[in-house]
């Protein structure tokens, strides 16, 4: 996870008694985000230097105070060596120019430039504006430079590498044996804390001994989380599930609605998309396999979904191994975002959809389904979605999950504009 930075730039030209107001006025807006400052308004070349060496390691939000300076952050752009930057503009003392110049120079040099701007900064628009801005930019922040552990018995592979190079990143791969030493570190006191928060949660009659394993699953991943500074976690279930004889669908249901990201399946393109849905809507995304497409609708499925996107929460058994437990609900939403992304993390698909039912419905497969229906015909998918597996996020968010990937470095398409 990368820092996020602003830092004001302006020109002498222009009165200091105007660019220090604007400027105050935007902190105002900012800081309710608790986003760190550059202490200076950057004026002068003599500056450049100095600010390119101490926020290299950061995620810039360039704050463009007036015009006269495309030059200015240029310069501190390709000084600091920066992939991706975040401008932010208004309407009045040419400020808008010169971050479209500046955008312009940074685009052809390859770099990320995201533009954003308000035409009034003293207006209620400006304050949507940033909301975006930042929505957008703790987003791509969480995930350029993220430390993420895999749980799984297996060695390295080619989406490990992958995934570092994309996003400047870590994979710390857990075996089973070493995730399984966790558990010898579990009190008493805590399983049995454990288990009545479960029993709390989602509803189950007895305190069982798959219970217990459950219960000890949750408070391993926890702590390997917490232990090793990890930015989100995704478990190899299938051979666990075989191994050990436990599902880890409530542990990740409860992990995701506590706010720590957590996958499932060692998907590693799954856990981008969770993590873009953790920053962009506030909630849990949710991790789903693509079971059937017909005429407008289509149908999605998995044994877990995180506890604050559903009513109701109810157990059943896992479907393919019938072990205990898997989870469903009814979600909380009408309207749902959907993002499949593939291997390379190069190319992501989207698409926006209605909720026509959801949770545990009568089809042969995963236990938590949703029937979604669009506005086109998606029979054609299957032929282009990047991955099986696709993160719904509850409400629309077209627009922004375009500026994401573009900020990530991926291109993102709609399946309307693919299907028709």
């Amino acid at each position: 996870m990368r820092p996020l930075i602003l830092i004001p730039f302006a020109s002498e030209v222009h009165r200091r008694e105007y660019y220090a107001g604007i400027l105050e006025v935007l902190k105002s807006y900012f800081r309710k985000y608790g986003i760190d400052f550059h202490e200076e308004i950057v004026i002068s070349y003599d500056k450049v230097e100095t600010i390119s060496k101490k926020y290299r390691n950061f995620i810039p939000i360039a704050l463009i105070l007036t015009g006269g300076t495309s030059r200015l952050v240029y310069e501190f752009v390709v000084e600091s060596q920066l992939d991706r930057v975040f401008i932010f503009a208004h309407g009045e003392h040419n400020s808008l120019a010169s971050a479209i110049s500046a955008r312009s120079k940074l685009e052809y040099e390859g770099v990320s430039t995201g533009l954003y701007y308000c035409n009034n900064p003293y207006s209620k628009e400006c304050e949507f504006v940033i909301d975006r801005v930042m929505a957008i930019a703790r987003t791509v922040a969480s995930i350029i430079g993220a430390k993420v552990g895999v749980v799984a018995d297996r060695k390295r592979e080619e989406s490990d590498e992958i995934f570092e190079s994309k996003f400047d990143a870590i994979v710390d791969i857990i075996s089973f044996d070493e995730f399984e030493k966790e558990f010898s570190e579990i009190s008493d006191d805590m399983l049995v804390k454990t288990m009545n928060h479960i029993r709390g949660r989602i509803g189950i009659e007895k305190a069982d001994t798959a219970l217990k394993d459950i219960a000890k699953l949750y408070i391993a991943l926890k702590s390997i989380v917490s232990k090793r500074k990890l930015d989100a976690i995704t478990i190899d279930c299938f051979p666990y599930i075989v191994k050990y004889g436990v599902t880890p669908c409530i542990p990740l249901a409860l992990l995701n609605s506590e706010g720590i990201v957590a996958g499932c399946e060692a998907d590693l393109t799954a856990l981008v998309g969770l993590m873009i849905a953790r920053y962009i809507t506030g909630k849990s995304g949710w991790i789903a396999n693509s079971v059937l497409f017909n005429s407008r609708h289509a149908l999605f499925a998995h044994c877990t979904v995180a506890l604050d996107i559903v009513d109701t929460p109810s157990i059943a058994p896992h479907f393919e191994t019938g072990n205990p437990y898997a989870v469903s609900g009814k979600m909380i939403a009408d309207t749902l975002t959907l993002i499949s992304i593939d291997r390379e993390f190069s190319i992501a698909a989207i698409a926006k959809g209605r909720i026509v039912k959801s949770g545990l419905l009568q089809y042969p497969t995963c236990r938590n389904q949703i029937m979604v229906e669009f506005d086109y015909i998606t029979e054609e998918i299957p032929r282009y979605a990047p991955a099986n597996h696709h993160v719904a996020m509850l409400g629309d968010h077209i627009s922004k999950l375009m500026d994401v990937g573009y900020m990530l470095g991926m291109d993102v398409v709609e399946y309307r504009e693919l299907v028709r």
